[in-house]
């Protein structure tokens, strides 16, 4: 009897330790700073992409400081493309490809989410306060009317996306690279992958990481309440963000669509399938953009009737 219960604290302080790690592990990420890329002899900054760039700052409540880089594009009539990595990445992500995304906007917005990059201080929004966070980086971008905004964003970045398009109406269009419906998908999957008890240790991890405000929301309900072009990107071999998860999200979006790429994984979608990727996108911000003209247009007409 003492036996038993003595594996049972064992056990129960295992388990325990397991959700504490899983939540700092998921609050934590490996921080991919401008230090980190230049120990690596990777770019920096866009300036070492040959971009012209300015840098500026979001101030959010509790002295949190999430810095921006923000490059003009070269289609002058083009609309606003924000960029969104995902968790455990940062604004570096988008460097290497950056003149691609150049080609397609007026401007190339990119953001350090919290807990990440350069942002201040530690502590990952995990898709919650990032939402708002993504909000206040829209108004602050002092976008005029007629200028569409693009909002292009990878795993967490993609669910942000498509949270925030749900919530604000200044968001015309989302590109979203393999989004997961709730916090926990990546939380389950990341356990599988380490052959660890995931179903309820994820799912005790959630239950402490809403007792400090980090609360899931559903993407693919998300999905369900826009009016704006989404492309959903996703492999089939995805082992993060599960293929299904992301089928249902481009379903569930009135103006959802979706391209699956045989093979791919989490991050490997454009090595695989290049030009259709990129067909896909550009149809995407095309209709988005054509769609906020009209929208512009018809409003002029409305107030000049009046």
């Amino acid at each position: 009897m003492e036996l038993l219960l003595l594996f049972s604290i064992a056990a129960t302080i295992v388990v325990i330790l397991m959700v504490l790690a899983t939540m700092r592990e998921a609050t934590r990420p490996m921080r991919r700073t401008m230090g980190w890329a230049l120990g690596r002899g990777m770019p920096t900054d866009p300036g070492d992409v040959d971009a012209p760039f300015e840098s500026w700052e979001i101030d959010r409540p509790g002295g949190v400081r999430l810095p921006v880089w923000d490059v003009p594009g070269h289609f002058d009539d083009g609309p606003i493309l924000v960029m969104i990595h995902g968790w455990g990445r940062s604004r570096l992500t988008w460097l290497p490809h950056l003149e691609d995304w150049r080609r397609r906007g007026s401007r190339v917005v990119m953001v350090d989410l919290r807990g990440h990059g350069d942002a201040e201080p530690d502590g990952a929004g995990l898709g919650d306060t990032d939402v708002e966070d993504l909000v206040t980086l829209l108004d602050r971008l002092d976008a005029p009317e007629e200028k569409a905004i693009i909002v292009i964003g990878r795993s967490l970045g993609a669910t942000v996306a498509i949270l925030a398009a749900a919530q604000t109406d200044r968001i015309d269009g989302v590109v979203a690279v393999a989004p997961y419906e709730t916090l926990r998908v990546p939380l389950r999957q990341r356990l599988r992958l380490r052959g660890l008890p995931s179903s309820y240790v994820s799912w005790l991890a959630i239950q402490g990481l809403r007792i400090i405000r980090r609360h899931p929301r559903s993407t693919r309900a998300a999905a369900a309440r826009t009016q704006i072009p989404i492309l959903v990107v996703l492999g089939d071999a995805d082992p993060i963000s599960p293929p299904g998860d992301a089928i249902a999200i481009a379903e569930a979006a009135p103006e959802g669509r979706r391209e699956i790429v045989a093979g791919a994984g989490h991050g490997n979608h454009w090595d695989l399938a290049r030009e259709r990727l990129d067909a896909a996108v550009d149809q995407l911000i095309l209709d988005a953009s054509t769609s906020h003209a009209e929208s512009i247009a018809k409003t002029l007409k409305f107030h000049n009737v009046d």
